[in-house]
């Protein structure tokens, strides 16, 4: 019984820890996708609690030019140089882990 005690209490602690910090590549979201991932301005999209491997596909088709109109050129440039660790970062993050 006394272990169990302990254990719940580790349990416990884990689940107040805070989520993980924001990757450095997100940082050049935020001014248009808003600190959140829910921005101000209604003609952007909304990031956060969309599902990461949508965020990543949407990422990966900016990169390559397959998505087009609005503001795909000013995505294209934004996200041309992201590596695939920081694309899945970005996802992941603004998916659900803030």
């Amino acid at each position: 019984m006394i272990a169990w005690s302990a254990f719940s209490v580790t349990d416990a602690k884990a689940d107040d820890a805070k989520p993980d910090a924001m990757p450095t590549a997100a940082s050049q979201c935020l001014s248009c996708h808003g600190t959140n991932g829910n921005p101000a301005l209604k003609d952007v999209p909304i990031l956060l609690g969309q599902q990461p491997l949508y965020l990543e596909n949407a990422i990966r088709a900016y990169q390559e030019g397959r998505r087009t109109g609005g503001q795909a050129l000013v995505m294209h440039e934004i996200v041309k140089d992201l590596s695939d660790v920081d694309i899945k970062a970005i996802a992941t993050w603004f998916g659900g882990t803030q």
